[in-house]
């Protein structure tokens, strides 16, 4: 629901048919929401009121009650129910069940967390309902999470389920991915999740070659699968009878238990101190932020079609985590240095990737962030193609296209080694014929290559993937995307200096 829009011609404090109106809590296409008061069984609701403008126009106040009787003959627990519709005094009206809770974007922005299981349990919820509605039959548009409401217990339920901004899905694949892109665009909102949740969401969303779910029931059944995995229930401790005697141990065992505890925290220490000496050895290096010569030339694609490419420059290393906050902080300083796509949605106000403060702070307090130690010199992730875009503009350049990635990757080793994120220079052996380095592994990369309106496609394997390489097929990817395993670099057609 949107935020209340109080007007002359509130309605709070007084009496609709049997509803006693006590505040406005939000707005809808038909008109305002109320929470109001069922004087008759004295049962809280939401009441929505039509608005005179919108009933005014032809066939809108029909239209307004067969849509709230159809869906009041849906009875399902992750489905909003709808007790009544009519009219009184001239007034049209639904009475709806109360939500305790606000749309999920709301719930986030007032700073509410979602948590790993709370988010297993939103998605199994919903995926149940829109089954429901398949096996019903019932025409409805892709979810949305604006229309997703969260109630104080924390039950997800659908509203707003006639297809009428959108057009009615048309397979199940349809809500899976649409439900999978839409919870990507939160994952900034989200608090980071273990590998396993997020690839079920990657699988949602068929990225990275993930095998796609082929139905809403199978989704239902990984999401219920995977709390059982990750919570399983507390069994209460079973006590016997006769209390357990401690037996008694030897001074001899006592003091050799103690030798191999100080013999373990001492091979502990000089493994640490071992992998510190090893990261040391690579960097960083004095080239950050340099760019490579790529020259002209021609080179067999991914389709094995010849593409020729002029002369460009392309960033040797990703684009890390101190290049993007000294962007933000620049930005944000003066506004006026943001250069945004042309096409930016106006709903997209913020360049900060998903969990920025988190990560900063991981990075500032050696903290663990997605199992890695990360650094100023990790790559940066969680980013969309508008943040991108943005930061490449800021520095001069431009992102590269997909075939000018895919001639810099060439020559790469197909498979990169590490199942973690690190710095952007750590592997070495990660690297193109043209010398840019990082093209299999750590994250995987936005290009300019668009893939309809509101795609891009992304190129290269991340730490993520059971195999990360540089020979994955392009993926087209939802421009909002902000995901942890999304990054990228940038290119020009000249020099760029650090």
């Amino acid at each position: 629901m949107a935020e209340p829009n109080s007007n002359q011609n509130s309605f709070v404090g007084k009496t609709v048919g049997a509803y006693r109106v006590e505040a406005e809590i939000g707005q809808s296409r038909w008109g305002t929401i109320y929470r109001a008061l069922q004087t008759t069984v004295h049962r809280t609701v939401a009441l929505k009121i039509l608005s005179p403008e919108i009933s005014a126009l032809p066939g809108k106040i029909e239209h307004f009650l067969e849509e709230s009787r159809a869906t009041a003959q849906l009875s399902h627990h992750n489905i909003v129910r709808i007790f009544e519709a009519g009219r009184t005094d001239g007034i049209f009206f639904c009475a709806m069940e109360y939500m305790d809770g606000p749309a999920l974007t709301e719930f986030l922005r007032e700073g509410h967390s979602v948590n790993e299981q709370l988010l297993l349990q939103l998605i199994a919820g919903i995926a149940r309902a829109l089954d429901f509605l398949w096996q019903k039959n019932i025409l409805h548009q892709p979810p949305e999470i604006r229309n997703i409401l969260i109630n104080s217990e924390g039950t997800a339920k659908l509203i707003n389920v006639e297809p009428i901004e959108l057009p009615p899905s048309q397979t199940q694949q349809e809500d899976v991915l649409a439900f999978g892109l839409a919870l990507a665009q939160l994952s900034n909102e989200i608090a980071p999740v273990s590998k396993p949740v997020a690839e079920m969401v990657e699988r949602m969303m068929a990225a990275h070659d993930r095998k796609p779910f082929e139905s809403l029931a199978e989704l239902v059944g990984a999401a219920e699968t995977l709390e059982r995995q990750l919570f399983p229930p507390v069994t209460p401790a079973k006590y016997g009878v006769e209390k357990m005697q401690p037996k008694k141990t030897k001074p001899v065992v006592l003091v050799v238990s103690a030798l191999a505890i100080v013999a373990l925290i001492a091979i502990v220490a000089v493994m640490k101190w071992r992998e510190a000496k090893n990261l040391s050895q690579f960097g960083p290096p004095g080239d950050l932020g340099t760019m490579i010569e790529v020259p002209a030339g021609q080179f067999t694609n991914h389709d094995g079609k010849n593409q020729m490419l002029p002369t460009f420059y392309i960033d040797k290393y990703e684009v890390t985590i101190r290049d993007y906050k000294k962007f933000l902080d620049d930005t944000e300083a003066h506004p006026e240095k943001l250069k945004a796509h042309p096409q930016t949605p106006p709903r997209k106000t913020d360049y900060r990737p998903a969990n920025w403060d988190l990560v900063v702070q991981a990075v500032e307090r050696g903290q663990l962030f997605n199992d890695a130690h990360l650094t100023w010199e990790s790559p940066v992730f969680g980013v969309d193609w508008y943040n991108a875009y943005a930061y490449a503009a800021w520095r001069g350049k431009r992102l590269p296209t997909e075939f000018e990635w895919e001639r810099v990757a060439q020559g790469a080793p197909s498979i990169s080694g590490h199942d973690k994120l690190t710095e952007v220079y750590a592997d070495a052996h990660d690297r193109g014929a043209a010398g840019a380095i990082g093209m299999a592994g750590n994250v995987s990369e936005w290009t300019a290559t668009a893939s309809g309106l509101d795609y891009a496609i992304v190129r290269g394997g991340s730490w993520k993937d059971s195999n990360p390489s540089v020979d994955k097929r392009p993926a087209p990817i939802n421009r909002l995307t902000r995901i942890d395993t999304l990054g990228f670099r940038c290119a020009a057609d000249k020099d760029v200096k650090p």
